[in-house]
């Protein structure tokens, strides 16, 4: 664990190694809450969670403590065979899940050099998509009212079959949909989930920690290379595309 309130800053050699990423990158894969943006903020996301544990009751379902928790992680920590015989939950979970998403997106908080990384990262020629367990028509609304869309097209992958993938299916769908070599990839995630994808999809990973817990739980989790500010990865992009003389 470490002793500061802010992820450590990166160290020479990371930044190195990060450089050596970047280089490397034909096609990028992005997650969304992280390292795109802070898609809640903590009243609005335990209003979500409090929603989603309140129809869980309902049906009898427990669903443990919630402190802290994003909606989806608390999905995450759930078993969710246990819903397998209420596919009509499984539903109503999925759209409330959803619908709070969707409604995040219009005070959701960008990633510090997000934007410009994503604009530069596209005016290079680097093939861009968005990998998440958090819904398609959420990350849609984001990009569209960020002026993004255009940098990532339709390459959009989302939660698929309501809640049975909840995340780890899509980066493989994505470098299957651009038709990328997953050694010419990289992965750009917060969870350990997103890590867990990059490696069963063969792709190298960055790990992007807006906060202490977050590099804690990535560097536990094995994260190879973990950044704090996505800055020193846009100024990588910029300066190995600079023009040569």
């Amino acid at each position: 664990m470490t002793s500061s309130t802010h992820p450590p800053e990166p160290t020479a050699d990371e930044l190195a190694g990060l450089r050596d990423l970047v280089a490397a990158a034909k096609t990028v894969i992005l997650g969304f809450d992280g390292p795109l943006c802070r898609l809640y903020d903590p009243l609005t996301a335990r209003a979500a969670a409090d929603s989603l544990t309140g129809l869980l009751a309902e049906h009898g379902v427990p669903a443990g403590d919630v402190a802290g928790r994003t909606p989806l992680a608390l999905l995450r920590s759930l078993t969710l065979g246990a819903l397998d015989d209420d596919p009509a939950l499984s539903t109503a979970l999925d759209e409330l899940l959803t619908g709070s998403e969707v409604a995040a997106t219009l005070t959701a908080r960008p990633a510090p050099y997000a934007d410009n990384l994503v604009r530069t990262w596209s005016a290079v020629g680097t093939r861009l998509a968005v990998a998440t367990g958090h819904s398609a028509d959420a990350v849609h609304a984001y990009l569209a009212g960020r002026g993004l869309t255009a940098c990532f097209g339709p390459h959009v992958y989302g939660r698929t079959d309501g809640l049975t993938h909840l995340g780890h299916d899509a980066p493989p769908r994505a470098l299957a949909a651009l038709g990328a070599d997953p050694a010419e990839a990289l992965v750009v995630g917060s969870t350990p989930e997103d890590l867990r994808a990059a490696r069963d999809a063969g792709a190298p990973f960055l790990g992007y920690a807006r906060d202490l817990p977050t590099y804690d739980h990535l560097r536990a989790a094995g994260a190879p290379l973990i950044t704090g500010t996505l800055e020193p990865v846009r100024q990588a992009v910029w300066e190995l595309n600079l023009p040569r003389r």
